[in-house]
């Protein structure tokens, strides 16, 4: 089988032609942060700095998803240093409702939990299937590193969020693992206007950003934009007051239904700013939503970082892809199955 050099944040290593970079990377020893390996989660995107790989249809900018895109050649590929994946356990200490449909789950943990702002995790509620989540803080601003706080959605035929207060209560254990994903803040004083724009739940990851930006002291214009279904469902208000009370200067709630005081009819996308070359976006909710939002940015040359909060699923465990890359070849090669 022809080899490649592929040369991963300037460790040089032999790549198969064909391999995806993810499989080429663990071929090496060195792995490149993924969650999903289904092009999904975006957890995985690295930048190719010099060389040419086959994007598999993942390309935005000089970036691909590295479990998708494949070796044709030599390459350079670059990607951000993010807290090393791990394990941890926690206790149930807190449900609340924020809304009709939102709850807000408190974990209490041994130890502190080492992730970045934007970056999400996997739960797994002691005798319930896993699933992903964005840690974020308390509604009042309140950071504790004895604890990692979520924003859920109750779904009704939920396996996990319908369980939450019945089957799932104070107490109850729960498995950490990650962090995991790309989409995380950056440099809060690089660039042109950070701009983070959320629907539904995809505010726990927002207000995460968000509050940390200013906790760090932000020098740079930031726009806030935070939208609900439902004037019922939008949960998030007290913490965009909590913004404009640490100097944020544009702080927008949208409601597709029902009206209130300052709140802004239709869609968070709707009340996007004119978008720059040198802006950065944020993004993160229902699928759709995210699409449309990275689009726009996309048509205005603006680097976007897209948190597409998805249906549960099964990901293909690190052990699993270990063992398909050293089990036998077959003689002639196959498309692998992500």
């Amino acid at each position: 089988m022809s080899k490649c050099d592929l040369t991963i944040n300037g460790t040089r290593i032999g790549a198969n032609f064909g391999d995806t970079l993810v499989d080429a990377g663990i071929g090496g020893r060195i792995l490149i942060p993924h969650d999903c390996c289904s092009g999904q989660c975006e957890t995985c995107r690295v930048t190719v700095a010099s060389g040419t790989v086959d994007d598999q249809g993942t390309a935005e900018g000089n970036t691909v998803l590295a479990c998708q895109a494949t070796i044709v050649g030599d390459a350079f590929i670059t990607f951000d240093d993010v807290p090393v994946v791990s394990k941890q356990s926690g206790i149930v200490s807190t449900i609340r409702a924020l809304s009709p449909q939102v709850l807000e789950v408190i974990i209490r943990l041994a130890r502190p939990f080492e992730y970045l702002p934007g970056q999400y995790v996997s739960l797994a509620f002691r005798g319930f299937p896993a699933r992903d989540y964005s840690p974020t803080v308390r509604m009042n601003g309140d950071c504790n590193e004895g604890e990692l706080v979520f924003h859920i959605k109750r779904l009704p035929d939920g396996a996990v969020s319908g369980q939450l207060g019945t089957g799932i209560q104070a107490g109850h254990r729960v498995q950490i693992r990650g962090p995991f994903g790309q989409a995380f803040l950056r440099d809060v004083n690089s660039g042109g206007v950070l701009i983070l724009v959320s629907s539904g739940t995809g505010w726990a990851p927002i207000w995460s950003m968000a509050r940390a930006a200013c906790q760090a002291g932000m020098q740079r214009n930031m726009i806030v934009v935070a939208g609900a279904h439902d004037l019922a469902n939008l949960y998030m208000r007290s913490a965009l007051d909590w913004l404009v009370g640490n100097g944020v200067a544009e702080v927008i709630a949208t409601s597709r239904i029902g009206q209130g005081d300052r709140i802004m009819p239709g869609r968070p996308d709707h009340y996007l700013p004119l978008l720059g070359h040198n802006d950065i976006v944020h993004v993160a909710g229902a699928p759709r939503f995210v699409d449309t939002v990275k689009r726009k940015a996309r048509n205005a040359a603006t680097r976007c970082y897209a948190d597409p909060f998805l249906p549960g699923q099964q990901a293909p465990s690190l052990a699993s892809r270990i063992f398909r890359r050293v089990r036998p070849r077959p003689a002639q090669p196959l498309e692998a199955a992500e």
